[in-house]
């Protein structure tokens, strides 16, 4: 219980940090929603009284005019409120969603694609505060609709109001239970969807085509596909099942409950004790009633099961907060020397994946000069690319340091720092926007260097040859008019790309490999 409690009061100063207006918009729109079915039932009930009265016929015009009215004003500012809201949701939400796009730039380097870590990213994200927040605002709702029909309900005999609660408490169970089995089923099958994921986008990727196209890897996917779908197939099957019983003995346990509500009130008419219209009114409270309790203790469930998540969201924050001090870090006002050409040294370096015991290399030290050209040769897996990887700082060495002009890198700003570096991955990727977006991203565009970067990286002729030039699209994903590049004229882009960041240091990782040798020369 005082776990709920604390989670429930994390989640209410996360959403209430992420947008405070939601709180004011959901408490509105709740209060709103809740009133419109209340006065359904008592504007009916007044409206067949004045009938039965035998009043003038302005009196019962007067009697649904303000009905009418009333439900009106009640329904519009419903409206109005749920469409603020859902506007208040949607930005909340998406600030949520760029938190976690943030967290992928910002994690240390080698979780980025960790299993483990995108599974519990995944049921975190199930804790949602924004969902939660809604979630809340129907509890107000339920609770509003229920102060009201105790109200209406203040002549009727206690006994009667007790049967109600009694057989709407056993469907409340069985609700609950049904929530824990989805919830159980749900969490089960985290790690298969991503893997159903994975391969849905390797079979619908173009960048997979021709692989799988040429090997005829088509079938080995889609069995791989169609083994996963199968163990979730007999999973969802067993959870039918028992939601099947479940949902059967609610569907008894409504209609025994309004046979004894219509039996109960006829039997109270017929002894005078209410007239027609108490009769209409009360019919419609004992419904809504039923309904109430139910919704109540779903949704009350509902916010169970996310408060069962949140002990994962918080796990999923602080393990973020933790394993981001590559990026996060160091925002020291350290500065390099703007007229100094940077020197590069290595310090005794060793370094070791996480999770492995073997080292990639151990005690590397050397030095390169400031306009020197440095070439390095190795075998497959000798930990060239990793060496790169430790001088862009996506890894941090395991021993000893890497300087920059003297100064350890791990002390530089990581924003800082990355201007310092222009690279060409070996596994470099383009963006499915235009050419000139996937050179500069974003910022002023300097026309000339612009133009100067893809003349000397040997683009220029393939730009000059298409229509839109550098305003063409990248793959067909985003543009059905875009293009595709051969891999020699994506790796030009990659080069283009480096040559326009003119930064001190530039690094080129095996840039040259799908180049024909007068492009490469």
């Amino acid at each position: 219980m005082k776990s709920s409690l604390r989670n429930a009061v994390f989640l209410l100063r996360y959403a209430r940090k992420k947008c405070g207006f939601l709180f004011i918009t959901t408490t509105l729109r709740s209060v709103f929603a809740a009133l419109l079915p209340l006065i359904n039932v008592v504007g009916i009930g007044i409206v067949i009284d004045a009938l039965l009265s035998r009043n003038g016929r302005k009196e019962v015009m007067a009697s649904v005019l303000t009905y009418i009215i009333v439900r009106l004003v009640i329904s519009l500012l419903s409206e109005l409120f749920a469409f603020i809201d859902n506007i208040a949701a949607r930005k909340a939400s998406d600030i949520s969603q760029r938190d976690y796009i943030r967290d992928a730039v910002l994690i240390n380097y080698h979780y980025a694609q960790d299993g483990s870590i995108l599974d519990l990213k995944k049921k975190s994200m199930r804790a949602h505060p924004v969902w939660f927040l809604s979630d809340m605002g129907v509890l107000l709702k339920y609770v509003i609709q229920f102060l009201g029909i105790l109200y209406l309900f203040a002549s009727i005999t206690p006994l009667f109001i007790l049967i109600i609660v009694i057989t709407s408490a056993i469907s409340i169970v069985l609700a609950l239970r049904k929530q824990r089995l989805d919830y159980d089923l749900q969490n089960a099958q985290i790690a298969e969807d991503r893997k159903l994921d994975y391969l849905f986008k390797t079979m619908s990727d173009y960048s997979f085509a021709k692989e799988i196209r040429i090997n005829q890897a088509d079938r080995f996917i889609s069995n791989k596909y169609r083994f996963i779908l199968l163990e979730q197939i007999q999973k969802i099957k067993q959870f039918i099942k028992k939601t099947v019983k479940i949902g059967s003995v609610q569907v008894v346990i409504v209609v025994l409950q309004t046979f004894a509500t219509y039996l109960f009130f006829t039997y109270q008419v017929f002894g005078g004790a209410i007239d027609v219209a108490d009769y209409t009114v009360l019919l419609g409270a004992t419904t809504l009633l039923a309904s109430i309790l139910l919704g109540f203790f779903e949704h009350l469930g509902r916010i169970k099961i996310t408060l069962d998540y949140t002990d994962l969201f918080r796990k999923y924050r602080e393990f973020i907060e933790t394993n981001s001090d590559i990026a996060s870090g160091n925002r020291s006002p350290i500065r390099l020397q703007n007229d100094t050409a940077p020197r590069i040294t290595f310090e005794n370096v060793s370094f070791r994946y996480p999770d492995q015991e073997k080292a990639i290399f151990q005690n590397v030290s050397f030095e390169i000069h400031g306009g020197q050209k440095i070439g390095l040769v190795g075998l497959n897996g000798s930990g060239k690319t990793t060496l790169i990887k430790l001088l862009c700082r996506l890894y941090d060495p395991t021993e000893g340091r890497i300087l920059i002009n003297d100064v350890d890198i791990k002390t530089i700003p990581y924003e800082e720092y990355s201007k310092l570096i222009s690279i060409v991955f070996q596994d470099y990727y383009l963006f499915a926007y235009s050419i000139q977006e996937n050179i500069v991203f974003d910022g002023t565009v300097d026309e000339n260097k612009l133009r100067e970067s893809v003349s000397q990286s040997g683009l220029d002729e393939k730009v000059s040859s298409l229509p839109q030039g550098l305003q063409t699209s990248v793959y067909k994903k985003v543009d059905s008019s875009g293009i595709e590049f051969s891999g020699g004229e994506g790796q030009k882009l990659a080069l283009a790309r480096a040559i326009y960041k003119d930064a001190e240091i530039l690094v080129l990782d095996e840039p040259t490999s799908a180049l024909d040798p007068l492009a490469e020369y």
